[in-house]
């Protein structure tokens, strides 16, 4: 078995080795609307008793198919690594400090 390097302690929201996994299992049961959509109109007539019922599994497939994916995006983005601050030295003048702060002006042409 191979070690997840991923998760280190401390983190809050640690990313799962298997963040697509959301995505993959929404597509399934996508297809299998988007399949059952395309099945001809009278046998959609006699299971759901309604004349538009292929345009409804269509649209689910859809909704289902995107929301699998946002979760797998929303997965991914809370365990994103951040990169911790960047150490500020101690002997900085508080002029230099000022200095950095002041954005720079480029002439216009």
């Amino acid at each position: 078995m191979v070690p997840n390097l991923l998760r280190r302690p401390g983190r809050r929201f640690p990313r799962p080795a298997q963040w697509w996994q959301p995505g993959v299992y929404g597509s399934v049961p996508a297809v299998a609307l988007w399949i059952a959509a395309r099945l001809p109109a009278q046998w959609l007539w006699s299971l759901a008793g309604q004349p538009d019922a292929g345009e409804w599994l269509n649209q689910a497939g859809d909704t289902v198919f995107v929301a699998g994916w946002a979760g797998s995006a929303l997965m991914l983005w809370l365990g994103r690594h951040r990169p911790a601050p960047a150490a500020r030295s101690e002997a900085v003048d508080e002029s230099d400090a000022g200095a950095q702060r002041t954005p720079r002006r480029h002439p216009t042409a």
